[in-house]
């Protein structure tokens, strides 16, 4: 492994994130679209396409032996490490930042988190019913394969269509405007980058800064290329190293693969609880663990042996995998009766963690 570009590779992603951040807060701004349709669609959505990629690389396009079995453990590991690791950074994340928020809480919209994590649990669920029916039911492994994309169709609809708008929501200035030292007015006034930073720092304070679409919407495109590009040169080095360290396939793509392609999510939320936007932050996670229970369990139904044998030690950690996400999920819909999330409920998402590790090592 190459220390240069394995450090490389986690500085663009992390580049990456905070640009996309930036450009999905505008473009919630932008179009009026609710808490839930930034956070949960547009942000889980564009942070996922990296742990995505990965399984359909691995399915498609990999000729090794274990390239089914590293494909179908990066679609399982995904929702895991969503319910786990990144619910455990976003507690760690409150408690870094408890002093600037002046509360060691979540406060999030209850309602659209319980909506995320009931399709969540649906959607995972029927993927679980379809691992443990015997491999030679075809037609059922197709119906229900063909049953998580309109889930996930209808999920999309009423996320886009409730909630309350970002419109009037405070948004750092479009960071590519920053970056070209341009930026539009809302009357029509360019700024030119030429002032000196007195008169910059006036501006930014008295005026609306209002980029235009094509800019935001260039920014989330480079800023997603960005993203997947460091997650796949990330990942090439960690495969490297526990290649080199004997480490086999399955343990490599349940927990290995997910931790690098599961960085975006983490980071944006990170930046989000750092900014007060708790629902965002949230709402990234849990929208991304909906995804991941849709379109690529989708694949992995269709296009591989989507079963597990308890026998086989490496498919029981597929199956522990599994049920420690559902139960991290129940006890999170539970915790979010209410419009405020306490650290506690976040952290266990860690401790579950650590116990599925002692079990990999055990085992």
């Amino acid at each position: 492994m190459d220390i240069l570009t394995f450090i490389i590779s986690l500085g663009i992603i992390l580049i990456g994130c905070e640009f996309f951040t930036n450009g999905v807060e505008w473009a919630g701004k932008k179009f009026h679209l609710s808490e839930g349709a930034v956070g949960s669609v547009l942000a889980a959505v564009g942070t996922a396409l990296p742990e995505t990629v990965i399984p359909i690389i691995a399915i498609f396009f990999m000729s090794t032996g274990a390239s089914e079995e590293i494909g179908v453990g990066s679609i399982l590991g995904a929702p895991f490490m969503l319910a786990t690791l990144a619910l455990f950074v976003c507690g760690l994340s409150v408690l870094i930042f408890a002093k600037k928020r002046k509360r060691k809480t979540l406060k999030v919209c209850g309602q659209l988190m319980r909506r995320d994590l009931k399709f969540f649990l649906i959607a995972y669920s029927i993927a679980v019913v379809a691992a443990f029916l015997p491999a030679d039911l075809h037609e059922v492994h197709l119906a229900i394969g063909c049953l998580l994309v309109p889930i996930y169709v209808v999920y999309v609809y009423y996320t886009m269509k409730t909630g309350e708008t970002c419109a009037d929501d405070e948004v750092d200035p479009l960071y590519i405007c920053k970056l070209t030292d341009k930026v539009e007015l809302r009357g029509g006034k360019v700024i030119d980058g030429l002032l000196d930073p007195v008169e910059r720092k006036i501006d930014s304070v008295l005026r609306t800064k209002e980029p235009d679409t094509w800019e935001i919407i260039l920014q989330i495109i480079l800023s997603l290329g960005a993203i997947i590009l460091g997650a796949n040169i990330f990942v090439e080095q960690i495969e490297l190293m526990s290649h080199s360290l004997g480490i086999q396939a399955i343990v490599l793509a349940l927990l290995i693969v997910p931790i690098a392609t599961e960085l975006p999510e983490k980071f944006n939320s990170f930046l989000w609880i750092r900014e007060g936007k708790d629902t965002f932050a949230i709402g990234n996670i849990t929208g991304a663990m909906v995804f991941q229970s849709c379109i690529p369990v989708t694949i992995g139904i269709l296009m591989t042996n989507w079963a597990i044998d308890l026998s086989d030690k490496g498919q029981m950690l597929q199956a522990l995998s599994i049920f420690i996400a559902m139960l991290s999920a129940v006890i999170l819909f539970f915790e979010a009766r209410k419009d405020e999330i306490h650290v506690r409920g976040l952290m266990l998402g860690g401790a579950l963690y650590a116990v599925f590790i002692g079990v990999v090592l055990f085992a």
